[in-house]
């Protein structure tokens, strides 16, 4: 926030306190025999409290209605009449003050929250098509440099001493390749081939796909399936997507010896589906950037794992956390929504593979 944002609040605040003060000392400063001035000036209140809304959203708004309340109470009771209707009627006043208050400052933040999104969406987008561009280009010239490279070394003698000066270039050619097919995948508009299956059956396909890392880095991954869930609509192939990526992650958080606990249950009409570590978590100051691309906290991370996880999730109409877990490390949950024509899952017979590519993991 720059300076002029910062004076341009405070000159709100300053604004707003001025007119509570000077709204109260008009009720203040009337005599009893002028006391027929007071409903006039009570509507004054709600003028700060609206602004206080638009500009600051529902804390911005209560935090007046509850300095008018604190204000207007001693006035109120300086001049009781003994429960009168003119009483009722100040009293009456008070409740609406912060019944205004709630009403525009929700009202007020799911805009703000509207706008957010709309605003992401669009940078997204222009993300998107940046990465597109350059993936394209840098594609064609990685595969003839990796394939190429991977030639020479084949043919080269064991003890040659360049041979491990190739090795290290076909490595980051290598990962080069993953990082130009990250950005694809996050640039290429999302095609969901949905059908009726059981998320366990997905769930254990992918703990097949990373079972090798989390033995190589000594991590012990627990499923704890919930088992007679329905069927659920979605893509199966990219869920797996996404469930590999989220285990990687918590395999890569997690110390040597340590847990990865995958988990599913039925939580009321939903089903959730739980990747659990007890790692070294996530700060806060890196918790609202998690999703954003390119942002990552790994040596050899793209940044794009966590945004294409999302996008996925996002295209089915599900939702996504990624919480603290109470004693160390971090929940990453996916609410699944269960359609009406969902049925218990029973044991089918196995399918042949999709003739789509596989979707493979990301690198966050």
């Amino acid at each position: 926030m720059n300076n002029k944002n910062k004076n341009e609040i405070i000159r709100k605040k300053i604004l707003l306190v001025m007119l509570v003060i000077a709204i109260s000392l008009l009720h203040y400063g009337i005599d009893r025999s002028h006391l027929h001035y007071h409903p006039y000036y009570s509507e004054f209140y709600y003028l700060p409290i609206v602004l206080a809304g638009l500009w600051f959203g529902l804390r911005g708004a209560l935090t007046v209605s509850a300095a008018i309340t604190v204000c207007y109470l001693p006035y109120v009771f300086r001049h009781w009449q003994g429960g009168s209707p003119y009483d009722f009627d100040k009293l009456v006043s008070v409740g609406l003050y912060n019944g205004l208050a709630v009403l525009v400052g929700i009202l007020r933040n799911r805009e703000m929250a509207a706008s957010e999104r709309l605003l992401q969406a669009r940078h997204l987008a222009s993300v998107g098509r940046s990465l597109a561009a350059v993936a394209h280009d840098m594609k064609t010239p990685l595969v003839v440099i990796g394939g190429l490279t991977r030639r020479v070394w084949e043919k080269m003698a064991a003890d040659d001493p360049a041979r491990e000066k190739l090795a290290l270039v076909i490595r980051e050619a290598t990962r080069m390749e993953e990082m130009t097919k990250d950005m694809l995948d996050f640039s290429r508009p999302l095609n969901l081939h949905r059908t009726y299956a059981d998320i366990n059956k997905t769930v254990r396909d992918s703990l097949a796909l990373v079972a090798d890392a989390a033995k190589k880095k000594k991590v012990r991954i627990v499923p704890e399936l919930c088992e007679g869930l329905p069927n659920i609509y979605f893509d199966a192939m990219r869920m797996v997507q996404v469930i590999v990526n989220l285990i990687l992650n918590a395999v890569q958080a997690s110390p040597a010896g340590g847990t990865v606990t995958v988990r599913t249950d039925r939580v009321g009409e939903n089903v959730i589906v739980e990747v659990i570590d007890r790692g070294c978590g996530i700060r806060e100051d890196q918790r609202g950037r998690i999703f954003d691309p390119f942002f990552t906290t790994k040596k050899e991370g793209t940044g794009l794992g966590l945004p294409i996880v999302r996008k996925i999730v996002d295209a089915h109409g599900w939702t996504m956390e990624i919480l603290n877990n109470r004693d160390q490390g971090v929940v990453s949950r996916i609410m699944l929504t269960v359609d009406e024509e969902g049925l218990p899952a029973e044991p089918s017979e196995e399918q042949p593979p999709d003739s789509r590519e596989e979707a493979g993991p990301t690198h966050s």
